[in-house]
């Protein structure tokens, strides 16, 4: 059962916090202050990977996985810049090696936690200043809302659908907002 990981001894081992998985160790702090309980989802890869005997630091994670009633949600806060294209596959390598866990920890095919998986990207909007991006977003993001759409961010929409049901890209202030939606 997909929405049963309460019971799943990996997941109840790495209980954290939205704040506490939002800590950015480069700048000494946090993303959001919010305590609302999280999967740690760095610890989870780590037990993962010690379990079947794999010592490759190659492997990534995102930082959070929260199991709601209605849906479950990998979090990945970023609190650097997107300029480079190095930081943008980092997080999309994290997000493939994130879901290989998960399939293999929940016992789930792809197309089942496609049902119930979102995807957000919590990023800093300070750190991610120009003035021509930030007129094209807003461009972007009109158009989208016009069409009932939702604009997505720094090239995460190509996993909507494909492997999440939604994928969001918000930066702190609306990341909270859509928690607070959440049920």
């Amino acid at each position: 059962m997909i929405n049963d990981w309460d019971n799943i001894e990996i997941f109840t081992k790495n209980q954290s916090t939205l704040r506490n998985t939002s800590y950015d160790d480069n700048n000494s702090e946090y993303m959001t202050e919010l305590e609302l309980p999280v999967i740690d989802f760095d610890n989870v890869k780590e037990q993962y990977l010690q379990s079947i005997g794999c010592q490759d630091e190659s492997l990534t994670s995102v930082d959070a996985l929260l199991s709601k009633t209605n849906c479950n949600v990998f979090i990945e806060f970023k609190n650097g810049s997107f300029a480079k294209k190095e930081v943008r596959l980092g997080i999309y390598s994290k997000i493939q090696d994130s879901l290989l866990m998960l399939c293999d920890i929940t016992d789930n095919h792809i197309s089942q936690l496609r049902k119930c998986l979102d995807f957000v990207l919590v990023y800093n909007e300070a750190k991610n200043p120009s003035k021509s991006n930030k007129e094209k977003d807003y461009i972007n993001d009109r158009l989208m809302k016009l069409g009932g759409e939702e604009f997505v961010r720094f090239g995460m929409s190509r996993y909507a659908r494909v492997y999440f049901r939604k994928v969001h890209t918000y930066n702190v202030e609306k990341f909270e907002e859509y928690i607070s939606k959440l049920k």
